[in-house]
């Protein structure tokens, strides 16, 4: 398998896992507040990573050599809920909110150009901008808003860029190093704002904090892997599928039968094509693939 094609196929699992993640979230937040959601979410993500490699050998969790870049990447994981929060409270719809954040893509292709050094053809840009406002008519009409409230999405969106982008440069760090850190960073973050307006969970809701925790650091594996084997600018312009994703899983919240029953075909037509695909060929893929170090560091 070509760095390219495992690349693509790392940035289809990110985006689906994104789309599912806040799908639960979105169900969360009719009952909790963002920032207890969030915080919620990277407190469980610290409890896996610790059940997975943090016992009987904790520093290896936290070893970095690059502390303050560790840290200011974690920052940019809270700032993109704080953007929104800020946003959605002074006024700006949520739909005009998502459709202006999808101009994150074209930042990321201009971040890797400048700060990766790698070379962007300007097709890309060309592409990442048709689909920008592709995305924004289609989910149109927006009411005008008022510019000033314009900041949140772009800087929600610049956020989202960031953290890209430093992934990318942190990929010589050991990925749990990474995980560890994002989840760190946002709990000390978040947790000064937790006794104002906290709601003690119930059980049912626990089981989806735990959900969104598994989905979110799935995606955030998934991220981790896809920028330390393809340049990002390669794989950026993918990032548009999430809005399919999350159109299916509205979808399938309104129609929860017939929903389910297509997704299962579709994972299942998606399943048998790429088997014979790999028999065609005459080679083996496996999961575990995604867990395997192709750069400086990994899992182990």
């Amino acid at each position: 398998m070509t760095y390219r094609s495992l690349g693509v196929r790392l940035t289809i699992i990110f985006v689906a896992l994104w789309a599912a993640e806040e799908a639960l979230t979105g169900v969360l937040l009719q009952r909790y507040g963002l920032a207890q959601v969030v915080c919620l979410r990277f407190a469980l993500h610290l409890a896996l990573l610790w059940m997975l490699f943090g016992r009987g050998n904790g520093p290896s969790l936290w070893r970095t050599r690059r502390p303050v870049a560790q840290l200011f990447r974690a920052a940019m994981m809270v700032g993109m809920p704080a953007c929104w929060s800020l946003g959605v409270q002074r006024g700006l719809a949520p739909v005009t909110f998502l459709a202006v954040f999808w101009i994150a893509p074209l930042m990321i292709l201009g971040l890797s150009r400048l700060v990766l050094r790698e070379r962007v053809p300007l097709r890309l840009f060309g592409f990442a901008a048709l689909a920008s406002v592709g995305v924004f008519l289609l989910l149109g009409p927006h009411a005008l808003p008022r510019p000033a409230l314009l900041v949140f999405p772009v800087a929600m969106a610049a956020c989202f860029s960031v953290y890209v982008v430093m992934t990318r440069l942190l990929h010589a760090e050991p990925t749990r190093v990474n995980l560890f850190y994002t989840g760190l960073g946002a709990c000390l973050l978040l947790l000064p704002l937790m006794p104002s307006g906290w709601v003690t969970p119930s059980a049912p809701d626990l089981l989806l904090l735990a959900g969104v925790a598994v989905l979110g650091l799935g995606a955030l594996l998934a991220l981790e892997r896809l920028t330390a084997v393809a340049p990002i600018s390669r794989t950026a312009p993918l990032l548009y599928l999430q809005i399919g994703f999350t159109l299916a899983f509205v979808w399938v919240a309104r129609h929860p039968v017939p929903g389910l029953i297509a997704v299962a075909a579709v994972l299942l037509a998606a399943g048998l094509w790429l088997l014979l695909r790999r028999r065609r060929r005459g080679s083996s893929w496996h999961m575990t693939s995604l867990l395997a170090d192709t750069g400086h560091a990994g899992l182990e």
